[in-house]
């Protein structure tokens, strides 16, 4: 920060000593015609406004500001001279966060009904005018700093001779501390040539550097602007530019300074969208000269249209949420489908209440599952039954074997089981029926040994899911298994973890580091040791405790939710509330410069009440 403010006062001095050092004869030197200026804001603080120009006027003033306005301005000036000469100024802006601010502007310096006198004789008369369009542009750069440019066309017109010239403005700019700006204009730099006749005119060079105070609360409801700047044009001497403007709630903005060798005076009146205004300049020798000045506020402000886009990714944000609890939700359903297809009624109720956890109202699912629970009903009171007749009638044994025999067949084997000790209960030495289970135990053996392999080697893939389908099947073939239960957990915990290294590595590339912090602490949770996670987390933690901007914070959803929130606590006066909130922020990203300069204003607004 305090290399940033060398670097701007020195360049702002060594304007002044470059322009002093171009000619040294005294202030008999020609100026632009156009050296009134723009803005009856700007002409009622004395023009000191290249340091703190934040209006449409920055077309002249300052063309690198453009591109820190806040929305699109229309600006009309018309200023009443001596001799009936006229000076009129008409601006438009348009300031685009992403590609820069632009700007156009037309300014008309005329005096009509002159008497054409020959001989002393009245001939008639003529007009003299003048007009220059000027085309701005404005840009930030690396650093916080600003560049702009204007390119002007001059015409300037006597009787029924024209002439017209081709110039071009260059312009710096930078906020240098908290509400502190400074500025640089090379006016003229390429300067116009005008030739009437025999007679060729050139628009001096102009170096114009200046200091702004913006929008500092001294007194109950009032907040206060300072513009202070030094002009050095060609063959003239070192000019002074200084005002002040006091703006009290918004709507009435009083204003004074000192244009050169003159003072001037200054109302504003602010209604919604429109800002009238008006400035008094004495003149030495000369009528005093009165500016009559609107400004037309069009167009959503930028502040406003980039909260319309944070509300957009939000809820971009949110549906892609939804969106990837349905791919869920369908995930576990397909898979539930899939088992119940074949039987599998075990697996096929776990992943039923799976695909419910992520949509808990879809009736098909719910259908589903009071079906298996009905029919595990029905099969356990058939079993309760066959159990009794098999004990009340051993003649029914053979009808046992035959269900038993088809459940094994089928693949459910707890199914037929429970049958063969039924009717092993009945007849503990049924040579039948122990064949059959050691037939049963050995087919569910080699199953659970085949399932066994199908896991182990998903989950050296990294298959999770797959390995943990295998897993349910053996929990499903040996229910009380708990090395299988032990396996099943340590498999959900690496499929956790997977996906939330995953989902951390797509936040940190987004720049949502708080996100991908808390998703990289999860997984050291239940894997300390884990040094994807572990690295990822260190370059989080110095990444937030660098410097940052305030655009690190807008790509980082939660963190920037809190800074507005904080932002629209500070705007309703509650500041108690909006430093705490910010102070969280600083929890997150200790560097932030503009999360530190709101907490000091707004210590500074509770000082003052």
């Amino acid at each position: 920060m305090r290399r940033a403010i060398g670097i701007i006062l020195g360049c702002i001095i060594a304007a002044v000593l470059l322009g002093g050092s171009i000619h040294a004869a005294g202030d008999a030197g020609r100026e632009s015609q156009f050296t009134l200026g723009s803005g009856v804001r700007a002409l009622g603080m004395g023009g000191g406004f290249v340091g703190l120009s934040d209006d449409a006027s920055a077309v002249f003033w300052n063309q690198a500001a453009l591109s820190g306005l806040d929305g699109q301005e229309i600006n009309l000036m018309h200023v009443t001279l001596f001799e009936g000469s006229i000076y009129d100024v008409m601006t438009y802006v348009y300031p685009n966060p992403k590609l820069g601010g632009f700007g156009f502007s037309f300014m008309r310096l005329g005096t009509g009904h002159i008497v054409r006198r020959q001989d002393w004789n009245d001939m008639g008369e003529f007009s003299y005018s003048t007009w220059q369009f000027l085309l701005a542009y404005g840009r930030r750069l690396e650093g916080g700093f600003k560049l702009g440019t204007a390119l002007k066309i001059v015409n300037q017109s006597l009787d029924n001779k024209s002439a017209y010239g081709v110039g071009l403005d260059l312009s710096f700019y930078k906020n240098i501390y908290k509400n502190i700006s400074a500025g640089i204009l090379f006016q003229d730099i390429i300067a116009p040539r005008l030739r009437l006749d025999e007679e060729t005119e050139i628009t001096p060079t102009t170096i114009e550097a200046g200091v702004g105070l913006k929008k500092f609360a001294l007194g109950t409801g009032f907040e206060h602007n300072v513009g202070i700047g030094l002009e050095k044009t060609e063959d003239r001497s070192l000019k002074l530019h200084f005002g002040l403007e006091s703006v009290y709630h918004k709507y009435l903005a009083l204003r004074a300074g000192y244009d050169r060798d003159n003072l001037t005076f200054g109302l504003g009146i602010y209604y919604q969208r429109l800002h009238f205004d008006y400035a008094y300049k004495f003149l030495n020798d000369l009528s005093d000269s009165h500016r009559l000045g609107l400004t037309i506020a069009v167009g959503t402000p930028v502040s406003e249209k980039l909260r319309q886009e944070r509300e957009l990714e939000n809820a971009r944000g949110s549906s892609l949420i939804l969106e990837d609890r349905r791919r869920q939700f369908h995930f576990f359903k397909e898979l539930g489908d899939k088992y119940y297809r074949t039987n599998s009624i075990d697996s096929a109720y776990a992943y039923y209440q799976r695909a419910m956890a992520f949509n808990d109202g879809d009736r098909d699912v719910k259908n589903r599952l009071q079906q298996i629970e009905n029919s595990r009903e029905s099969l356990l009171e058939r079993a309760k039954m066959a159990s009794s007749e098999r004990k009340m009638v051993p003649t029914a044994l053979d009808s046992y074997y035959s269900q038993a025999e088809m459940f094994y067949q089928k693949g459910s084997y707890a199914a037929a089981l429970d049958i063969i000790n039924g009717a092993l209960d009945t007849e503990p030495n049924n040579q039948k029926f122990i064949t059959l289970r050691r037939q049963i135990f050995d087919a569910r053996d080699a199953e659970i040994r085949k399932m066994t392999d199908e896991a182990v080697r998903a989950e050296r893939e990294g298959r999770y899911a797959d390995a943990i389908t295998a897993y349910n099947k053996i929990m499903e073939l040996s229910p009380g298994n708990a090395a299988v239960k032990q396996l099943i957990a340590k498999t959900g915990a690496e499929l956790h973890n997977f996906q939330m290294i995953s989902k951390g590595a797509e936040l940190f590339s987004l720049g949502n580091l708080s996100d991908a912090k808390r998703r990289f602490e999860e997984v050291l949770k239940t894997d300390p040791d884990n040094v994807v996670a572990r690295e990822y987390l260190d370059k989080i933690g110095l990444l937030m405790k660098e410097a940052t901007e305030l655009e690190v914070l807008q790509k980082d959803e939660n963190v920037w939710k809190i800074y507005l929130n904080a932002l629209e606590y500070f705007r309703n006066g509650d500041y108690e509330k909006a430093i705490s909130l910010w102070e969280e922020v600083l929890k997150y990203y200790p560097g932030n410069k503009n999360t530190m300069n709101n907490i000091e204003q707004a210590k500074l607004r509770l000082q003052s009440r």
